[in-house]
């Protein structure tokens, strides 16, 4: 308390008297971590040899025991007095044995979400890791800490989607699990009958409904979600599926990328910010010149200039999305290593989630999109983009389309007739009533293209929660949740989300967490095994959307890359006067291992 309250010295005599009282009782672990405390005080302070010799003996009392939630403070305070003195190598062996320490931390608890609250406050170590051996030259060793900080997380992610609750669950909680999925079916009932009807925004807005509905829905979820982790913890398999994963290396990214792409993975930290750039043959460490605060407002201010005002506004995102590419891209166009390519995949980093890269604009004689000259594509990390695209070839066949709600989004009709006109006689199209959450269960696990034509609403509060609206009937509420897509086994080729905010996600902790811990439709997807996911990052509106999705499926055959398809659909988009504004193309992202 004396601490938050900026007291050090009362801080310093606390700690000293706990030190002290521990030490009477026996117990060398609380002395340690009272030690480690007391050594970040003098740190900050100043007194880099008083703070050594405190983490020195912290270290000395647990010798030998198996201590990591105590020993991995210890090597990252003894990592920052080694920088600060100038002994990088040093500061990053100490930084390793920080690492390994949070590893055996994390490979204690069995779900991925429990990880995530546990590891909250340690990220910092791999960020610090990334730059310092960045910094000494070694940018292999760098990018494999960068990897690491969101690989780990998403491939437990990925993996959580593959693990079914066991057979043998308690009754009392199958029966609570019922019960809650009801109460949550009733709220959400309400919640979509008191939300307006909007004609044009694929997309209601849940903050709309009265404060106490919404609530009691977001603690119905909250409890689901607490009940989901009890059972499903009662399954042995997860901790074999996700145990010893480890992040690829630059040179399996390499390997896998074709010789005309280029990844480009953004680390973002309060003091730099990195993007490293793998080619078939070369990787590299470039520093940004913009650290991770000033890049997260211009992000938020971008998108907020991207939303059409009318009158003479409407121009007023050209210069952010400039100053973004300005920041994010120039600095790699300047090595030359874009020379040549026609693809980017992009590994964004903490806001850059939100950021439409198509939509970034450079500053040439003839200024242009980022979409314009290449195909852009994103992905969670590099480790899950590489598994993606050398997942064995799918066995799926023929198109399921469905729109439940044509009447109140006009604009998907047209999308369901060119998807019936590309698909023919393998193309199963459900409309209305007959576009139920029940059909799609059945009939999304063997069709190699899915097509939601319908709304999508993100639930920032409980991220399990976020859904796409199918129809209801009388055994599904026809809300496809996140939590529901972990569960599915597909083997399509192709997702596409025509929704409102199906590309964002949002993390265990808040809305941008440091190692990207996101769940989100697409990602769920890619979980239940889609190859490639295509979806929005805002909401989108109806028409514009529906004449984006008419273009990329007269370019998209099955089985081809959705990446090209998207791309032209984009640039179709921009040669209209009236459908050029991003704000109608650049929502939509390829994401996975195409």
């Amino acid at each position: 308390a004396a601490l938050r309250a900026g007291n050090a010295g009362a801080a310093r005599g606390h700690l000293d008297v706990a030190a002290a009282e521990f030490t009477r009782l026996g117990d060398v672990v609380a002395v340690a971590a009272a030690l480690s405390q007391r050594a970040d005080l003098e740190a900050e302070a100043g007194r880099l040899t008083t703070a050594d010799s405190l983490f020195r003996l912290a270290g000395a009392r647990i010798a030998g025991r198996s201590v990591p939630d105590v020993s991995w403070r210890i090597h990252a305070g003894q990592a920052d007095l080694h920088a600060r003195r100038g002994r990088t190598a040093d500061a990053a062996r100490e930084l390793r044995l920080s690492i390994r320490a949070i590893e055996q931390i994390g490979s204690s608890l069995r779900l991925a979400e429990r990880r995530s609250a546990t590891l909250a406050d340690k990220w910092t170590v791999y960020q610090r890791l990334a730059l310092i051996e960045r910094n000494r030259g070694r940018v292999a060793e760098s990018f494999a800490a960068s990897e690491a900080l969101r690989a780990r997380e998403m491939v437990e992610l990925l993996a959580m989607g593959r693990v079914d609750a066991p057979r043998d669950t308690a009754a009392d909680l199958v029966a609570k699990e019922q019960d809650l999925r009801r109460r949550i079916g009733e709220l959400s009932r309400t919640v979509q009958t008191t939300s307006p009807d909007w004609q044009f925004i694929r997309g209601p807005d849940v903050g709309q409904v009265d404060a106490t509905t919404r609530q009691a829905l977001l603690a119905a979820q909250a409890t689901y979600a607490d009940l989901q982790l009890e059972i499903r913890e009662r399954a042995p398999r997860h901790a074999a599926l996700i145990a010893g994963v480890p992040p690829v290396s630059w040179r399996s990214i390499a390997n896998a990328l074709n010789q005309n792409e280029v990844m480009l993975e953004y680390l973002l930290t309060d003091s730099a910010s990195v993007v490293y750039v793998i080619t078939r043959d070369t990787l590299a460490a470039i520093q940004l010149p913009v650290a991770h605060r000033a890049l997260a407002r211009r992000v938020s201010f971008a998108l907020g200039a991207l939303t059409p005002r009318g009158g003479g506004a409407d121009s007023a995102w050209r210069a952010p999305m400039r100053q973004l590419h300005r920041e994010l891209i120039s600095p790699v166009h300047a090595t030359g290593l874009l020379e040549g390519k026609t693809r980017l995949v992009i590994v964004p980093h903490a806001e850059l989630h939100y950021l439409p890269f198509a939509a970034l604009i450079d500053e040439g004689t003839s200024p242009t999109f980022l979409v314009q000259r290449y195909v852009v594509s994103v992905a969670p990390s590099a480790s899950v983009w590489v598994g993606a695209r050398g997942a064995k070839p799918r066995r799926g066949t023929g198109i399921l389309a469905m729109g439940p709600r044509l009447e109140q989004l006009p604009g998907s009709r047209q999308e369901i007739v060119a998807i019936t006109r590309r698909g023919g006689a393998t193309a199963r199209v459900l409309t209305g009533s007959a576009a139920s959450e029940t059909a799609f269960r059945r009939e999304a696990p063997t069709r190699r293209v899915i097509h939601l034509a319908t709304y999508g609403v993100l639930n920032k509060q409980n991220p399990l929660f976020s859904f796409v609206d199918l129809a209801e009937d009388g055994v599904n509420d026809g809300r496809l949740d996140v939590h529901e897509v972990f569960g599915l086994r597909l083997v399509a080729d192709l997702v596409v989300l025509s929704a409102c905010q199906t590309a964002l996600a949002s993390g265990a902790l808040g809305d941008v967490p440091a190692g990207d811990d996101w769940v989100g439709l697409s990602w769920a997807f890619l979980s239940a095994g889609a190859r490639s996911v295509v979806a929005s990052l805002w909401p989108v509106q109806d028409q514009a959307t529906a004449t984006l999705m008419v273009q990329f499926y007269t370019r998209y055959d099955p089985g081809a890359d959705p990446r090209d398809a998207l791309a032209w659909a984009q640039r179709a988009m921009l040669a209209v006067p009236s459908t050029a504004h991003p704000y109608y193309w650049a929502g939509f992202e390829a994401i996975g291992g195409r």
